[in-house]
């Protein structure tokens, strides 16, 4: 971000919100663990820990909508390939008409 500016670091910036958040919660859950019932009771300071780990993977946005924008900048960063196979069905099917029509018309004319 320091180098490049924050509009060029977006996706950067949007992965460390959904992992560093991520990584966060899953310490406190693991601490939660290690402690059992009296690391989840009000007790000690990991139940608020918890709570707040698990409100800092929706501050900022969700992390389901921070993923989205991961992948929509990422693809944006590559084209399409003429040629590559696709298991689109439509696609395909409207290939082996082209390809298999005339044959098609024969057998469905000979039954």
């Amino acid at each position: 971000m320091d180098k490049h500016g924050s509009s060029a670091s977006r996706t950067e910036i949007a992965m460390i919100k959904v992992y560093g958040t991520k990584m966060l919660y899953n310490a406190i859950d693991r601490s939660i663990q290690v402690h059992g019932a009296l690391g989840y009771s009000a007790d000690m300071p990991l139940e608020e820990m918890y709570r707040n780990a698990r409100a800092s993977r929706l501050v900022d946005g969700a992390d389901e909508v921070h993923k989205v924008s991961i992948a929509r900048r990422t693809l944006k960063e590559y084209a399409a390939v003429e040629g590559f196979p696709t298991e689109h069905i439509p696609t395909r099917r409207a290939a082996a008409l082209e390809r298999f029509g005339d044959l098609l018309d024969i057998e469905v004319l000979n039954s």
